[in-house]
C-alpha cells in the first residue's frame, strides 16, 4: 500500500499544475476510498456465493481497467 500511494502520488503531481493539486489529491483519494469500498461489498458478496464467481469478478475488473491506462498514458504524451 506504502509503494502504490507513492506511485500514484508522483503520477497525480506531473499531471496536476501546482496551484490545483490539493483539490487534485483530495478529489482522487476520495474517489479511491469510494471504489475501493464499493469492490469490497461486490468482493464480499461474491465471497459468500462463489469462490469461482468471485475470481471471476476480480479478472474482469483488472481486465477492465487496462483500457483506463492506456488512455491516461495517451493523454499524458499530449502534455
Amino acid at each position: 500500500m506504502g509503494a502504490q500511494e507513492s506511485i500514484m502520488r508522483a503520477a497525480i503531481a506531473n499531471m496536476i499544475p501546482v496551484n490545483k493539486r490539493g483539490s487534485a489529491y483530495g478529489i482522487f483519494n476520495a474517489g479511491y476510498g469510494i471504489f475501493w469500498f464499493l469492490g469490497s461489498v461486490i468482493m464480499g458478496i461474491f465471497y459468500d456465493i462463489s469462490i469461482p464467481a468471485l475470481i471471476a469478478f476480480s479478472v474482469i475488473a483488472q481486465l477492465a481497467s487496462i483500457p483506463f491506462f492506456i488512455m491516461v498514458k495517451r493523454e499524458k504524451r499530449s502534455w
